[in-house]
């Protein structure tokens, strides 16, 4: 079961989502978070950025959500997740470096944050760099998130079909 999701590291993020209830979300960047999301009840959401945080209008946190910003250093090693070519036609390489080997999951939502396909299920994975292809020509143009997720951490990165 999926519980948690967190952001791949970068310098900044736009966030426009609605976070899935019963979850708890990490979105970090080294600089700055701009958000315009919606975070629904029963859901967990941390944003965590080394200079500011902005809540636009139409950000909203509903009763019963649990939100918290904080402006801390944010360490850029560790667990990441690109995607290229972004924007792709058919089909991205997803490249994964992870720091210790372990169980993980690999899956891809869609903007609604449904789950669209699992591309590694409970595989263990040795440390290191690794690499596979999402191949998408089933699915919409649109944005997808791959999420990946560890017995420790989770990031995930935004694609857009065209």
């Amino acid at each position: 079961m999926i519980e948690a999701s967190a952001q791949n590291v970068s310098k900044q993020q736009f966030i426009r989502l609605t976070y899935t209830p019963n979850r708890a979300y990490v979105e970090q960047a080294t600089e700055k978070i701009e958000s315009v999301s919606t975070v629904l009840a029963q859901t967990v959401v941390d944003y965590r950025a080394g200079r500011s945080i902005e809540l636009s209008p139409g950000f909203q946190a509903n009763p019963g959500a649990v939100f918290t910003a904080r402006i801390q250093d944010i360490d850029e090693a560790g667990l990441k997740l690109t995607a290229f070519p972004n924007p792709f036609d058919k089909s991205t390489t997803i490249d994964f470096d992870l720091p210790e080997a372990g169980i993980i999951n690999l899956f891809v939502v869609d903007a609604t944050g449904k789950i669209i396909t699992s591309l590694l299920e409970n595989s263990y994975q040795q440390a290191g760099k690794h690499q596979l292809e999402w191949q998408a020509d089933a699915h919409s143009p649109g944005v997808y998130v791959p999420i990946l997720k560890t017995e420790r951490q989770q990031v995930s990165s935004r694609v857009i079909k065209k």
